[in-house]
């Protein structure tokens, strides 16, 4: 097993534990719109909905788009997925 002792003084370190961070944000923030939309207006937001509603939000500007879209990407197929699995 691979010693990861030292990665906290790799001197990407603080560049990837902020884009993770902002990942981290982006993600639960759509959740919670997509969560909040299913509940009190019974639809589903798609990753089109999310990406025109978020596009302003700083989260999804401080990562680069086609990670910002990605992150959409994957919280649409895991939703469509937890849906198929009822």
């Amino acid at each position: 097993m691979r010693d990861i002792s030292h990665t906290k003084n790799h001197r990407f370190y603080p560049e990837i534990d902020r884009l993770c961070f902002l990942s981290k944000n982006l993600y639960n923030y759509s959740n919670y719109l997509v969560r909040q939309s299913l509940i009190f207006e019974k639809t589903n937001n798609s990753y089109y909905d999310l990406q025109k509603t978020l596009s302003t939000q700083s989260d999804y500007q401080a990562i680069p788009a086609k990670v910002s879209q990605q992150i959409l990407m994957i919280l649409d197929r895991n939703t469509e997925e937890f849906f198929s699995s009822e």
